[in-house]
């Protein structure tokens, strides 16, 4: 269809522009995460400077934290408003072109070459060369010559439209912009471009581009829509982009799942509960298809072992029991929250597992002899041959536990989780262990920080091999113990003096800890190729991909953290740990081997 033949060229393109601002303003309200616009505005001021006080460079800094969400690549290489645009019908020909444009937008650095009109400037692409149209009514005359970046959205008129926020910038702006340009190529989304602009903005301050006095209609258009999102509850946002949904995608469940705690689940059941049950069907599917991913995601994470999550849906029940009974809550609320509880109780219950088998029962009694051999070597104490001895007969122990597994068996094992506390609020050498546990006992591996700030690790997979990682760490905390008792009587600490020996015995550590590094990749690459490529070997990518599957259901956002690398490492400790771990021997001895056969 073409567009309204009653407007002329320009009414037609802000016709056009309402659509797409109408869509940005779906994004900011509905798909960007609450509190991520003021986490990025922190970041960029933290250490820098303080939030201006003027109210307008306040909204200019969040208009460009906004823009970095919604044009800022996933790991899948798609954009928010990619995922936003593939999942619109458009229902008017103006709605159409809105969409082509927005997804054709490109990050320009222009300069402003002057007002030909009331509704049009001219500018100049810095990269391209290129003579641009832009349909604007509020830029001043004044602003011939300034240099400033714009996200522009090309229109069939041959005009451009401007979906980022304006600011000027200065010479010294436009020569760090411009080391990001390749010559030849534009710009494109330009993500990094945009956020190294935005973020010098932050810390150098906010000037505004020369305005007409008319722009306080559009000001105050723009204080409305912000007073709009600033009272909607986060829940409602999420809800907006599940309205109509039977199928989400893989995105819009993810989010859900990083989105879920015990308030966004009682927000959920309530906001399910007020829509009553004749109105506004569409949305109330909505809060129930949220509330029911919620409750499996806090299920999941309960299972899993993570510390503080064991009770999460008793709280949630009991939160919302206590908003009905005040009346602040419908009943409603209740019966949903505790039919989705139900449900996910029977789910669990019905999924199928591995019947009794020789196979089952022989896994069975590998999980038995690992816990036996943890309470005979761990309770004792051991060396670093001793731990590496009973590493090796874990080893062995896992290969028998690979070979009676099948795929089937496999994809129908439920994954857990166990958690293993340090007492410590600081990291220590010992830590840098855990990844390598995990990868010898095919497990995922994250540190949680509780609320006194103490440190815990949470070891994830399936059964036998949370098992043996269990057992693993232990062992390797109490062979630290026992090797730097038995150094700390060695000469090379008692010939250093005051903080030195504290350097020493940090530096035997970590050499300790690289050196059980290295054996247990070594144990794991003899583990793997000593049997044929047809064994239970070649079911570790089948184990690996039902693991990712389950930490990916437990919505958790992962962060990683670069260890510093500044510190004083005394050298002839550092080779003295190294050379305990290279001690390690990779054959078992025969007492524990008897231990654990018993």
């Amino acid at each position: 269809m073409p567009l309204d033949p009653g407007l002329d060229g320009v009414e037609a393109d802000f016709e056009i522009l309402d659509e797409i601002g109408a869509m940005i303003d779906t994004m900011v309200g509905g798909l960007i995460r609450s509190g991520a616009i003021q986490k990025t505005v922190r970041r960029w001021l933290f250490g820098h400077a303080e939030l201006p006080d003027d109210e307008a460079a306040q909204k200019c800094l969040s208009a460009m934290a906004a823009d970095l969400e919604m044009n800022t690549p996933s790991m899948s290489g798609r954009t928010m408003v990619d995922r936003h645009l593939k999942a619109q019908k458009p229902e008017t020909p103006e709605q159409q072109v809105a969409c082509e444009a927005l997804g054709a937008a490109q990050f320009r650095l222009v300069r402003i070459i002057g007002r030909e009109g009331p509704s049009l400037i001219r500018l100049m692409d810095l990269v391209t060369g290129e003579n641009l149209p832009l349909l604007h009514a509020y830029i001043s005359e004044e602003a011939a010559g300034v240099p400033t970046a714009m996200r522009l959205c090309p229109l069939p008129s041959g005009r451009h439209v401007l979906i980022s926020p304006l600011f000027a910038m200065d010479e010294a702006m436009l020569h760090l912009a411009m080391g990001f340009v390749r010559p030849g190529r534009p710009l494109g989304t330009g993500h990094r471009c945009a956020a190294s602009l935005y973020r010098e903005v932050a810390r150098r301050g906010f000037r505004p581009m020369p305005q007409r006095s008319s722009e306080s209609e559009a000001e105050e258009l723009f204080d409305e829509f912000m007073r709009v999102v600033e009272t909607r509850l986060p829940i409602e946002s999420l809800a907006d982009r599940w309205i109509g949904v039977t199928q989400p995608d893989a995105d819009l469940l993810s989010d859900t799942r990083q989105f879920t705690s015990v308030n966004h689940l009682v927000d959920a059941c309530g906001s399910f509960a007020v829509l009553g049950v004749t109105k506004f069907r569409d949305r109330q599917a909505a809060f129930e298809q949220i509330a029911s991913v919620m409750v499996e995601t806090l299920a999941l994470r309960a299972r899993s072992g993570m510390s503080g999550t064991a009770n999460l849906l008793d709280r949630a029940a009991a939160t919302i029991a206590a908003s009905v009974a005040d009346g602040s809550m419908k009943p409603s609320a209740r019966d949903l929250f505790e039919r989705l509880r139900l449900r996910w109780s029977y789910a669990a219950e019905e999924k199928p597992a591995v019947k009794s088998s020789p196979a089952t029962d022989e896994i069975d009694r590998v999980i038995k002899r690992i816990q036996a051999l943890r309470g005979r070597t761990v309770d004792r104490g051991c060396t670093e041959a001793e731990a590496m001895e009973a590493a090796a007969k874990i080893s062995e122990l896992l290969e028998r536990y690979e070979l009676t597994l099948d795929e089937i068996s496999v994809r129908r094992s439920a994954c857990e989780g166990i958690s293993v506390a340090t007492g410590r609020k600081r990291r220590a050498p010992v830590d840098s262990c855990k990844p390598a546990i995990a990868q010898f006992c095919d497990c995922r591996v994250w540190s949680e920080e509780g609320e006194d700030g103490q440190i815990s690790y949470v070891f994830f997979g399936l059964k036998a091999d949370v098992a043996a990682a269990r057992f693993l760490n232990d062992l390797i905390d109490v062979t630290f113990d026992t090797e730097t008792a038995a150094f700390r009587q060695g000469e090379i600490y008692l010939a250093q003096q005051g903080g030195n020996r504290r350097v020493a015995l940090n530096s035997f550590q970590i050499g300790l800890a690289g050196g059980i590094d290295i054996k247990l990749n070594q144990l794991k690459a003899a583990r793997h190729s000593a049997g044929p490529r047809s064994t239970g070997f070649d079911l570790v990518a089948v184990k690996n991909s039902v693991v990712d599957e389950e930490v990916e259901r437990l919505g958790l956002n992962f962060v990683s953290r670069q260890v510093g690398s500044r510190r004083k490492v005394y050298g002839a400790a550092y080779q003295a740990g190294k050379e305990a771990g290279f001690r390690f021997e990779p054959n078992p001895a025969e007492a524990l081997m008897s231990e654990a056969a018993e």
